[in-house]
């Protein structure tokens, strides 16, 4: 059974692409687990009328022969990614830079492609601070502008393998949770690498997403579950050997790998059940943690906003909170402020409207964000509430 994408009115607008093999494993077939119904498809904000949102149900199924959870069907690209809406901001991510850029100095890399760098932020981190003879970003929609040492091929990196060949380190940042093919795509690395080239990566620690409330963890965009154990199966099912192995804040894991095995032997796939678990207890609990946010701004007189234009505000209206009662969405990103978070007839602010309000509060569920948000918060409006 294929699941429709529908418009606000429930015209149907497209059809998601049923998974057809596991995500982790290649296996199959996938056994149904939890459905989330008529989610936003995308986790961004926008500028078009509400009318023309779309929104589909989220099948989740478990993986009969390793567990792995993930989205029985794949909502359609070009609605998942129709904008922008990741600026990274904020002091998780500069530190998060910033010790991915420690990792790979280490290894003094002259030749560097990154897979997926769109905004050219980790680039220009590392360029500005090591020494390198090229680092070649391969991405089919940029938003800056290269500059040497710093290069661009506007492309898929499938289509960029002489380039790949060349490298002697690849580095990709929050990129594989994104892949509705990772496995094909870890493939297609290794038959395009040298042998011998590095390949830096730094993906979510979805476990830690999942066990801090992070609503960031499993949705349209990050379609399947997979920790340490399942993330380095496949790496060396791939024909990648792991050579360093590092944990950032709970937030991400880096992984240094090498292209020196062959694909294909890397034995039985690790049990993954574990996410299926997970994600399970964390939809209960976010669905009465709602209600109890709920109960709270009933009984509260002044305004109550919701801190993110993101998955994170989607999420939590999704699970119950009213809509009604949520004044604006709150959010550091420029580029959303004064747009409609998708899904929603919210308008995305800047935090400093705060200033004005009096007696107001603010819910935040922003996961690994939440703490230098609440700090944030409370240095420019002490007396807003913060649930």
């Amino acid at each position: 059974m294929s699941t429709p994408v529908v418009d606000r009115r429930g015209r149907a607008l497209a059809t998601c692409e049923p998974r057809d093999a596991c995500a982790a494993c290649g296996s199959g077939p996938l056994r149904p687990a939890l459905e989330l119904l008529r989610v936003p498809v995308h986790m961004g904000c926008t500028d078009q009328p509400p009318g023309e949102d779309a929104f589909a149900d989220q099948r989740w199924a478990g993986c009969e022969r390793c567990g792995c959870l993930q989205l029985a069907d794949l909502a359609p690209l070009e609605l998942v990614y129709q904008a922008q809406h990741n600026g990274a901001v904020g002091g998780v991510w500069g530190r998060h830079h910033d010790a991915l850029v420690t990792l790979l100095a280490g290894h003094a890399p002259r030749q560097v492609v990154e897979v997926g760098g769109a905004s050219g932020a980790l680039a220009r981190r590392y360029v500005a601070a090591h020494a390198t003879e090229a680092w070649t970003v391969v991405e089919p929609n940029p938003t800056f502008v290269a500059q040497e040492p710093v290069r661009l091929v506007e492309a898929f990196v499938e289509d960029a393998g002489e380039t790949v060949g060349a490298a002697d380190t690849i580095v990709h940042s929050h990129l594989l949770e994104h892949l509705y093919r990772p496995r094909a795509f870890l493939h297609t690395m290794r038959e395009q690498a040298q042998p011998g080239t590095l390949m830096v990566v730094s993906v979510p620690d979805l476990a830690a997403l999942l066990d801090r409330s992070g609503a960031n963890a499993l949705n349209f965009e990050h379609t399947y579950f997979f920790g340490i154990p399942t993330l380095l199966w496949m790496l060396q099912d791939a024909g990648f050997e792991l050579e360093a192995l590092r944990r950032f804040e709970r937030h991400s894991i880096f992984v240094a790998a090498v292209a020196d095995g062959r694909p294909g032997r890397a034995g039985e796939p690790p049990c993954a059940v574990e996410g299926a678990r997970a994600f399970a207890r964390f939809v209960a609990a976010a669905r009465r943690d709602a209600a109890e946010l709920a109960a709270r701004a009933a009984e509260f007189e002044g305004p109550v906003f919701l801190f993110g234009g993101h998955v994170f505000s989607q999420f939590l209206l999704g699970c119950g909170f009213p809509e009604a009662r949520v004044a604006a969405v709150l959010d550091n990103d420029p580029t959303k402020q004064g747009l409609r978070l998708y899904g929603t007839d919210l308008t995305v602010r800047a935090p400093g409207v705060l200033a004005q309000e009096g007696g107001a509060a603010v819910i935040v569920r922003a996961a690994h964000y939440t703490a230098e948000i609440t700090q944030q918060l409370r240095e420019l409006a002490p007396a807003v509430e913060v649930w």
